[in-house]
């Protein structure tokens, strides 16, 4: 299913052209701002800002990238063996020994580290996942 856009009378398949970006990614490490100058007409036409590529670019499964310049971080294709993030179950069992209390799902959600992005329903189905954790009315308790 390719969603189409047309601008300026033109049209351009969405999938298409987003796939192009990581046919670049598997060149090799690309930095935030090399993609934005290389694909300008993409994000143009699509109407995304740095802040919604870099988006993108970290929801994507396979995708890793080097925090190392935050405000232009690199991005490429593949596992990486040397990242190892925690999960965001293991996230929330890290926040709630640290508070020694239950918490509310938004308070949880706002005391996340930088950069992680979530929703009330993947975090309710990270909860519902994972045996340490478990949800009492609004509150997110240790097993």
């Amino acid at each position: 299913m390719l969603s189409q856009l047309n601008r300026g009378g033109k049209l351009i398949s969405q999938r298409f052209t987003l796939e192009s970006i990581l046919r670049q990614l598997e060149q090799g490490n690309c930095t935030l701002e090399q993609l934005w100058l290389d694909n300008s007409e993409v994000w143009q036409r699509l109407g995304w800002g740095q802040a919604q590529v870099s988006l993108w670019l970290r929801c994507l499964p396979g995708i890793c990238f080097d925090k190392g310049d935050p405000a232009n971080p690199s991005y490429r294709l593949g596992a990486d063996a040397d990242q190892k993030e925690l999960s965001l179950a293991d996230q929330l069992v890290e926040l709630l020994e640290s508070a020694g209390r239950p918490m509310p799902m938004p308070q949880l959600m706002n005391k996340l580290p930088a950069g992680v992005v979530v929703t009330e329903p993947m975090l309710r189905t990270a909860i519902n996942a994972d045996p340490r954790l478990r949800l009492t009315g609004p509150l997110v308790k240790l097993a």
